[in-house]
């Protein structure tokens, strides 16, 4: 699988590579692989992530109703299109299905940069993590100590 050849190459271009900060993951990942092209890495930040719990579209995503019919675990493949429809395979060998549409008829059509956010600020650590953080401080170079004041609950 392409993701496996992905993963090896990463892991082959992290041996002997220091890393201070989560953010230096982003470069190897990136140099990872040169032919045909470097990947493309994104790093995220708490702002990425959108809160959809108020806006469910879908009740069920189960293919089936009934006893014995096909269950969201037999799915092998979901395919969003642009226009709001979801089709689903069974295997990977089937043709493209609509998927059974139960759609919550209360919510609206919304372009996902108007979702709110899922969290306001990071997200805060345990005290017992945030102290394992500032004993690592002493292995670093001063530069990146500030990256590990990071909150804790």
């Amino acid at each position: 699988m392409e993701a496996d050849t992905m993963y090896s190459m990463i892991e082959r271009k992290l041996k002997n590579v220091k890393i201070n900060v989560p953010a230096d993951y982003t470069n190897v990942c990136r140099e990872a692989r040169k032919t045909p092209a470097k990947c493309n890495v994104e790093y995220l930040e708490h702002t990425y992530f959108k809160n959809f719990q108020n806006y469910l579209c879908f009740n069920s995503i189960r293919p089936g109703r009934g006893i014995g019919d096909p269950r969201v675990t037999d799915i092998r493949a979901l395919q969003y299109l642009p226009d709001g429809t979801i089709n689903f395979k069974l295997h990977f060998s089937d043709q493209w299905q609509p998927l059974p549409q139960r759609k919550n008829q209360k919510v609206e059509r919304m372009a996902l940069e108007n979702f709110p956010h899922l969290y306001d600020k990071r997200l805060a650590i345990k005290r017992r993590k945030f102290d394992d953080l500032q004993e690592l401080k002493s292995i670093l170079e001063k530069d990146y100590h500030n990256f590990y004041n990071i909150p804790f609950k």
